[in-house]
């Protein structure tokens, strides 16, 4: 006698795992590639920034909700602060602590510790690349500081 089919339910089943696995397989690929393609973008962002702290030195790598809120009067002074700092001498431990490819944009949360002149910071950029033309915007959303 030939061995029972197993249940539909199984084959199923057998199939949605075999989908999730080329899924988390596909995404850490992506993800991987991702990092590799804009850690330098995120250096040379920051390292371009942090010369005179003046957003005009990196508006067209800035993203258009960046650029809205480096345009008011909080963000210009938070920057007029970031100056202490000197310029970015070097960049520690870049990771990349997020990913998401979602209607044909990628987004990455980048984190380094970064040496400036005068002191040290925790830096975290957010890198979104639109994939039909790929351009790389930044968002510069938290600059901790310890000196």
């Amino acid at each position: 006698m030939p061995p029972a089919a197993p249940p539909p339910i199984l084959v199923g089943l057998g199939a949605l795992f075999l989908v999730v696995i080329a899924f988390v397989s596909w995404l850490g690929v992506s993800s991987n590639d991702f990092r590799k393609e804009q850690a330098p973008f995120v250096q040379k962002f920051v390292v371009d920034l942090s010369k005179r702290w003046d957003v005009a030195d990196v508006r067209d790598r800035m993203s258009v909700s960046f650029i809205e809120q480096a345009d008011t009067q909080p963000a210009r002074e938070l920057l007029n602060q970031f100056k202490r700092l000197g310029a970015l001498k070097s960049v520690q431990d870049l990771e990349l602590r997020s990913f998401m490819s979602m209607n044909g944009k990628r987004t990455g949360i980048f984190a380094f510790k970064g040496i400036f002149e005068n002191g040290d910071g925790a830096v975290r950029v957010t890198i979104t690349q639109d994939a039909k033309s790929c351009v790389s915007k930044a968002s510069l959303w938290t600059l901790f500081i310890w000196v």
